[in-house]
C-alpha cells in the first residue's frame, strides 16, 4: 500500500514538473525578444519579402513568411548559428516565429530541458504544446540542413478542439 501511495505521488511530481516546463512557453509567448502577438513594427531589423530577396523565402518550410532576418556570425542558440529567422504576418501581427539553425543536437536539448518531454511526435517531428502556444522542431536536409524551430498561436477554433478532445477523453474515462 506505501508502494502504491509513492508511485502515485511520483507521477503527480513528474505531471506537475512537466506542466510548469510547458507553462515557461506560455509565459515567453515567443522566441527571445520576438513575441507572438505583436506587431511587425516592433521588430525593424526584418526584412520585407521582396523580388530582392525572394529566393531566402523558398526554403521549404518557410514558404507562407512574410518577413526574414538573416543572422550574423556571432547568434547562436546552444552553439548552433543562427541562419534565419522568418515571421508569419496576419493583421500587422506577428502569428508564428520560424527561426533556422544548424543541425546541433543541443538545440534539441535546449528545448527538452526549457519545456519538458515533447507533448506529442510526429516522424521527425517533436512539438511541446500548451492550450495557448505551439512549439516544434523538426529537421529539414532538402536545401537549408538544419533544424527549423516554430513557434506559433494555438488559434481559438484549434482550442475549441483540444477543450472538445479533452472533454471527450474524461467521459469516455468515466464509462469504463
Amino acid at each position: 500500500m506505501k508502494l502504491s501511495i509513492i508511485h502515485i505521488i511520483l507521477i503527480c511530481v513528474s505531471y506537475l514538473a512537466h506542466g510548469q516546463d510547458c507553462n515557461f512557453l506560455d509565459t515567453k509567448n515567443g522566441f527571445r525578444n520576438i513575441k507572438l502577438g505583436t506587431s511587425i513594427s516592433d521588430y525593424p531589423e526584418f526584412q520585407k519579402r521582396e523580388e530582392t530577396n525572394a529566393a531566402l523565402f523558398n526554403l521549404s518550410m518557410n514558404a507562407k513568411a512574410n518577413y526574414v532576418y538573416v543572422g550574423n556570425e556571432n547568434e547562436q542558440l546552444s552553439g548552433a548559428k543562427i541562419l534565419f529567422i522568418f515571421l508569419i504576418i496576419n493583421d500587422t501581427k506577428i502569428s508564428e516565429i520560424k527561426i533556422v539553425t544548424e543541425k546541433v543536437l543541443s538545440v534539441y536539448s535546449t528545448l527538452k530541458f526549457a519545456y519538458g518531454e515533447p507533448t506529442q511526435k510526429y516522424n521527425d517531428k517533436l512539438i511541446w504544446r500548451t492550450n495557448q502556444i505551439e512549439c516544434s522542431i523538426e529537421g529539414d536536409w532538402s536545401q537549408v540542413p538544419g533544424y527549423h524551430i516554430t513557434y506559433k498561436k494555438i488559434s481559438d477554433p484549434r482550442k475549441e478542439l483540444i477543450i472538445l478532445k479533452e472533454k471527450s477523453a474524461k467521459e469516455a474515462q468515466k464509462e469504463l
